[in-house]
C-alpha cells in the first residue's frame, strides 16, 4: 500500500443547491472523501445471527495523496466498533485501505476503490472472552460531482464475528450527526437535527436524509447520488 500524505478537505455546505440554481457546469474535483465520520446504514444481503444486526454506524474517513504525482489517492476506513478498540490489539489494524483506480472521477462522476485490506480487532469482553471483528471493504464507489465531493458512497460489506459473517450494502454520508438532543437531564431523538443547519461541520440541506432509529444517526435516504429535487 502507497504511503501519501493527507489531503485536506473542506466540506462546502449547501454546494449542490447553489450549484443547482446556477445550473453552472463545474470542473471535476479530484477524487476524495469527507475527512472525518460518515453516517453508514448497512441493508442485510445475507447472513443470520449476531453478525447480521447492523442497521447504521459511524466510520472514519480519510484520503492519502502524494501532491502532483498524478498517482490516485489511497482511501483508508475506519469503523466505529474497531476504532474504540484502539492500541488494545496492535497485532492487527483499525482500519482498511484501498486505492483509487483513477485520480479524477470517471465520466459516471464516480470515483472507484475495488480492492481493500481488511481491518480487524480481537476485543476482550467482559466475561474474560474475546470477540473477532472483522470489516472486509469492497467495491467502494464515492460520488465526486462538483455538487457531491466525496460526502456520499456506496460500499459491499463483510463483516465478521468469530464464525459468524455477513454480507450488506453500505450507503455512507458525510458528516455524521446524530439526531438527538438534550432537554434538562434526558437525552431525546429529534429527527428534525438531520436538516438543521449547525456549528462546524453540517449535513448539506440538499441531501434527503432520515433519524435511523436504532442507532439515533442521520443516515442518507435513497442511492447516491442521492439529492432532494429543487423546484
Amino acid at each position: 500500500m502507497k504511503t501519501r500524505r493527507a489531503f485536506a478537505w473542506i466540506l462546502p455546505l449547501g454546494c449542490a443547491t447553489l450549484l443547482g440554481a446556477c445550473d453552472v457546469e463545474q470542473p471535476l474535483p479530484q477524487c476524495t472523501i469527507g475527512r472525518g465520520e460518515h453516517a453508514v446504514r448497512y441493508t442485510l444481503v445475507s447472513g443470520s445471527g449476531a453478525c447480521a444486526t447492523k442497521r447504521a454506524e459511524k466510520v472514519g474517513a480519510q484520503i492519502f495523496r502524494t501532491p502532483g504525482s498524478g498517482i490516485p489517492p489511497t482511501l483508508v476506513l475506519k469503523p466505529s466498533p474497531l476504532a474504540a478498540n484502539e492500541g488494545r490489539d496492535t497485532a492487527n489494524s483499525v482500519t482498511a485501505s484501498g486505492d483509487f483506480t483513477t485520480e479524477y472521477p470517471g465520466d459516471n462522476e464516480v470515483c472507484a476503490a475495488p480492492d481493500f485490506s481488511e481491518a480487524r480487532q480481537l476485543v476482550a469482553q467482559g466475561d474474560g472472552t474475546t470477540k473477532d471483528l472483522r470489516y472486509q471493504w469492497s467495491n467502494v464507489r464515492v460520488q465526486g460531482s462538483a455538487a457531491i465531493p466525496g460526502t456520499q458512497w456506496t460500499a459491499d460489506l463483510v463483516y465478521s464475528e468469530g464464525e459468524c459473517s455477513a454480507t450488506y450494502q453500505a450507503v455512507g454520508m458525510f458528516p455524521a450527526i446524530q439526531c438527538v438532543r438534550t432537554v434538562g437531564n434526558t437525552v431525546e431523538r429529534d429527527p428534525s437535527i438531520c436538516q438543521q443547519p449547525r456549528p462546524g461541520l453540517s449535513i448539506d440541506p440538499a441531501f434527503p436524509t432520515f433519524c435511523e432509529e436504532t442507532t439515533n444517526l442521520c443516515v442518507l435516504a435513497g442511492e447516491p447520488p442521492s439529492l432532494i429535487a429543487q423546484p
